[in-house]
């Protein structure tokens, strides 16, 4: 059972989301108002149904009156067709007003998360995050458009058939009103009980497509590593605690289902006891019972889906809360107000005194410093979690220092606008995502307004357009999800096309030939010459054929910068640099030049 702290809150939050969902309301006020009206019709249609029923038996049937019975019914016949109409105008309404709530809530929530900083993403499931932005904003639509206008449809009809009960026989009326009433408390206690199991479901979907998500997206792994049978057995294991939870949230379902079902009965036994009574004594007429039993079963109906409709309304209030947490979540790291834009840049880097740590307490970087010369190019390298990499993650500002600064051409980064300030970095990454897409498109995400003649101009530089005109769509192929149908080397040069495309004055590496077979590396080390000329540099690897791109050399170990100098110069020294060379020279199986 939740604590009254815990309902109190529940309440606050809900509160906060009504007033969040009435702003897309009313965005689409239009749409909202002619639903709303089309409600209002459509209740007042069926509940002057009853009426004419009543009419048609007393004033036609029991009169054998055949122009009043033929009257009655073309009016009944008459009041359906125009309902029918109305609901017709009702259901198209809502769910525009559906789509268009879940659409503009899904633009913004996927805006939001591309707003936030990259510790964010650190700490939540994907899998999590897809069933938010596609599951969650479609549930809010539905709940927002379906079940509000469930809840008028009920009001109103209530209201007015309730008007009718009383004006009939106000002694039925209130027999008629205290088994509204049990329904009515014995529904809102079954949407009191199966909210939260109704929310472990939604999350344990979450968690369920997060498994799925990761085992796609890792199946060579999980197929390298022969571990098929444990994350089939992970997969069972949450997939169990889904089936359960949903078995369990059935037998509340029956359960309570069959006492509503009980309820209706006994209402209807004694409507028809104290109706039949009435009509045994002359004080009601056949036709007012039959109309005052049309108006239970009009409003059983409602009575019984109340509790659907208020668990779907609190299921649609739970997904409303947790999109809106992720859009309502600041990111860490945003731009300063009155941040700067940078026209053009020369392309100086320098790093002060940089301390930073993912984990508080376990420091990556403990007090780097270093100036990078326009035009210059740098190769940081140095053992594996020496920190290398961190570096062009703070360059780009992934991530803030925990102290000292990072400046381009003397301005902190952190007083620069960060889409300003990676307009002019490009970023060659040691696993390049290749979007599924045409070859063209993945090149364009470089510059999405580039002309074709551009494109091709980037794909000559990075030796990746000969290779794509092979093709038999060309530049128009179609690649597979994350590049699947090319090889690594391809994948890395449409990358390169994508940072040429860029034109970017800075331009970072990061171990861009990791993954490459070693006939492809002295290709691709050989052809980002020619890409690095006039540009400023920083090159991350172990791969000792990147210093042959390099200026200079920075060598760090455990977080610190240990040596620094030319290729030559940290060779005489014979330390941290030397050894790794040579055991990169030993792996490669002789002597390796780097000029």
């Amino acid at each position: 059972m939740e604590s009254k702290e815990q309902q109190q809150q529940l309440k606050t939050v809900q509160k906060g989301v009504f007033k969040k969902l009435l702003r897309y309301l009313i965005k689409r006020w239009p749409v909202l108002l002619a639903s709303t009206v089309c409600v209002i019709l459509y209740a007042n249609a069926m509940s002057i149904m009853p009426v004419i029923i009543s009419k048609t038996i007393d004033l036609g049937i029991s009169q054998r009156d055949l122009y009043n019975t033929v009257k009655y019914a073309l009016t009944y016949l008459l009041v359906v067709a125009f309902s029918g109409a109305v609901w017709f105008l009702v259901r198209y309404l809502s769910e525009l007003l559906s789509q268009s709530v879940s659409h503009d809530i899904r633009v913004e929530a996927f805006q939001a998360i591309y707003a936030q900083s990259m510790d964010f993403f650190d700490n939540v499931m994907r899998g999590q995050l897809v069933s938010r932005i596609i599951n969650d904003t479609d549930r809010i639509g539905r709940t927002v458009s379906w079940q509000v206008r469930n809840i008028f449809n009920i009001t109103f009809t209530a209201a007015l058939s309730l008007y009718y009960m009383f004006t009939m026989s106000p002694r039925l009326f209130y027999v008629a009103l205290i088994s509204l009433t049990i329904m009515a408390i014995v529904n809102v206690r079954y949407a009191i009980i199966i909210r939260p199991i109704y929310d472990n479901i939604r999350h344990q979907l979450g968690v369920l497509t997060s498994v799925v998500t990761d085992n796609l997206n890792g199946f060579k792994t999980v197929r390298a590593l022969s571990i098929e049978d444990y994350e089939i057995e992970k997969f069972s294991n949450e997939n169990n605690k889904f089936l359960n939870l949903n078995l369990n949230a059935a037998k509340i379902r029956a359960i309570y289902g069959n006492l509503s079902q009980l309820v209706l009965g006994g209402s209807l036994a004694a409507i028809v006891y104290f109706g039949g009574t009435a009509v045994v004594a002359g004080t009601l007429s056949i036709g007012e019972l039959t109309a005052f039993i049309s108006y239970m079963m009009l409003l059983m109906w409602p009575m019984r889906a109340l509790g659907f409709i208020i668990s779907s309304l609190q299921r649609g209030l739970a997904a409303a809360s947790r999109v809106f947490a992720i859009m309502d979540q600041p990111p860490r790291i945003q731009d300063k107000p009155g941040a700067i834009e940078l026209e053009s840049i020369k392309g100086e880097i320098k790093f002060e005194n940089v301390h930073f740590s993912y984990i508080e307490g376990k420091p990556i970087l403990k007090g780097i410093s270093f100036r990078v010369a326009p035009g210059e190019k740098v190769l940081i390298t140095g053992p594996p979690g020496s920190g290398k990499s961190t570096i062009i993650k703070l360059l780009l500002r992934f991530y803030e220092p925990d102290s000292g600064r990072i400046l381009v051409d003397g301005y902190d980064i952190s007083d620069i606008k960060m889409r300003s300030l990676r307009a002019h970095i490009g970023v060659v990454h040691q696993e390049p995502f290749i979007f599924s897409g045409t070859i063209k498109e993945n090149i364009m995400f470089g510059n999405p307004k580039a002309s074709m003649e551009e494109v091709i101009r980037a794909a000559m530089i990075a030796k990746i357009h000969d290779f794509i005109s092979t093709l038999p769509n060309g530049y128009d192929t179609v690649v597979g999800e994350r590049g699947i149908t090319l090889s690594g080397g391809q994948r890395q040069r449409i990358d390169i096309a994508r940072a040429i495309l860029k034109d970017p004055k800075i331009l970072l590496l990061d171990d861009p030939v990791s993954n490459l077979d070693a006939k492809t590396e002295k290709e691709l080390v050989e052809d980002l010459k020619n890409v690095l000329r006039g540009r400023t540099a920083i090159i991350v690897s172990q791969r000792m054929s990147l210093a042959s791109l390099a200026d200079r050399i920075i060598v760090m170990e455990d977080g610190r910068i240990v040596e620094e100098g030319t290729h030559e110069e940290l060779m005489a020294k014979k330390g941290l640099y030397y050894k790794l060379y040579m055991a990169s020279v030993g792996k490669a199986g002789g002597k390796r030049s780097v000029r």
